[in-house]
């Protein structure tokens, strides 16, 4: 773990997912140890579906209120990358030229524009590099 890195949106769930205990203890490990070292990054997107994802009326791993207070707290203690008109411009790129799905592609592109070396996250391959960025898995293990 060198330089930044961003945290895709199912590592934060899964620190909230208590169905999924093995993942859980590992996001909480890797979550901690990025804040801790200065090294995590978040983007408003992340955040956004963040909310969606642990408020879902089907399964709620979280109240609204707890989602936001959470949010609050991720927000005061990570980095934080808006969204822009050119990140989303790249994001196009990056599905026509990377075949991502659009909201992966954005993630990729906000941590291409924002020179973040690195993102953690279960939906790319991991090991894998596309234009700089490495994709991990954290919980592939060696992390």
């Amino acid at each position: 773990m060198k330089g930044r890195v961003l945290i895709d949106t199912n590592i934060l769930v899964y620190v909230y997912d208590p169905l999924h205990t093995t993942k859980q203890a590992q996001a909480i490990a890797v979550t901690d140890r990025l804040i801790r070292s200065g090294k995590a990054v978040i983007s408003t997107q992340v955040m956004g579906e963040f909310f969606i994802a642990t408020t879902r009326p089907r399964r709620s791993l979280l109240t609204s209120a707890e989602a936001l207070e959470r949010m609050r707290n991720y927000l005061a203690a990570c980095h934080v990358v808006e969204i822009t008109r050119l990140i989303t411009l790249e994001a196009i790129r990056g599905v026509e030229t990377h075949h991502f799905q659009f909201w992966d592609a954005q993630i990729w592109a906000t941590a291409r524009l924002n020179q973040i070396e690195e993102i953690y996250s279960e939906d790319f391959a991991s090991g894998s590099m596309v234009e700089g960025v490495h994709f991990s898995n954290p919980f592939m293990g060696g992390l």
